[in-house]
């Protein structure tokens, strides 16, 4: 039930990204990060699922290509401070990374999907946060 529900919520926040990306117009900085990072959003599902000992891998391998497309869509917004030349650098490699944990779940490694999760969190996090979020 627990997975069916998630699934559904899941489901309608690719559906929202799909509808956003399909518009032709980037989302906005603060609708991805709230359906990446907020709690509810991929980035946390992603990870619990990881943790896992029953990782249901086509889950999070569904996930983690809508995740990876909305952190490609990330850089084609303007940074409300900093230089567009770090944002850039920074946008692109947290797309990279996303892009990493999409191939590793579509091979099942749990090692490899760890990794790119854990590039994506934290320090990527705080490093854009400090250079580019208006407090």
């Amino acid at each position: 039930m627990r997975r069916t529900t998630r699934g559904l919520l899941l489901a309608a926040v690719a559906l929202l990204a799909g509808a956003a990306l399909a518009g032709g117009k980037a989302p906005t900085i603060k609708d991805i990060m709230s359906r990446l990072n907020k709690p509810g959003g991929l980035y946390p599902s992603i990870s619990k699922e990881l943790k896992a000992d029953d990782t249901d891998w086509d889950e999070v391998h569904d996930q983690s290509k809508t995740f990876a497309k909305l952190a490609a869509e990330l850089g084609k917004n303007t940074p409300p401070k900093g230089s567009p030349e770090s944002w850039a650098k920074l946008t692109k490699e947290y797309a990279d990374n996303a892009r990493l944990l999409e191939q590793a779940a579509a091979k099942r490694d749990r090692t490899a999907a760890n990794a790119a999760r854990s590039r994506l969190g934290n320090d990527a996090c705080k490093t854009c946060h400090k250079e580019h979020m208006k407090k």
